[in-house]
């Protein structure tokens, strides 16, 4: 199974955004969340991950970047389209549901799509994360306003590592 979603304008609050049960980072223990951001930042400041969580650190501190996933079965290898940046983490997912988060919460935004669609497609068990970013250097720290043209672009590519 291969299957691309998106993309989708999704929202950045204090630099990041999260890949959380249920959609919602809010019900994550603050100790985890915590834990996926120095991840995050040990890890070429692009994206980390504990039990259940993902933290990806966008450019912008605030506003919208743009976000696909593919999920597969198997690792696709790495995305042909250019990319300033690739970087990979393990996601242990104990409930077989993880979906993009606003670190603020899901505050009713259209379109609903990138809360709902749950990322974790093989059930419980452990996942290998490869998120590749363009646009992260144009606009740091800044703020990504509605009238202008989304600058950052990711691609969360998720398949279910398998053991041996």
């Amino acid at each position: 199974m291969t299957r691309l979603l998106g993309p989708w304008p999704v929202r950045v609050d204090e630099g990041q955004f999260y890949i959380a049960p249920d959609g919602n980072c809010t019900e994550v223990p603050e100790k985890r969340m915590e834990r996926a951001l120095v991840h995050a930042y040990k890890n070429a400041g692009l994206i980390g991950s504990c039990k259940d969580i993902g933290c990806v650190l966008a450019g912008i501190n605030c506003g919208t970047v743009l976000l696909s996933a593919l999920q597969t079965d198997a690792d696709p290898g790495p995305d042909s389209a250019p990319c300033d940046e690739t970087e990979e983490t393990d996601l242990t997912s104990s409930t077989g549901d993880f979906r993009y988060s606003a670190l603020m919460g899901n505050t009713g935004e259209n379109p609903q799509e990138p809360y709902e669609i749950n990322l974790a497609h093989a059930g419980p068990g452990k996942y290998r994360l490869r998120l590749h970013a363009r646009g992260r250097d144009i606009n740091p720290d800044g703020v990504q306003s509605e009238d202008e043209p989304i600058a950052e672009h990711y691609l969360l590519q998720v398949w279910p590592q398998r053991t041996m």
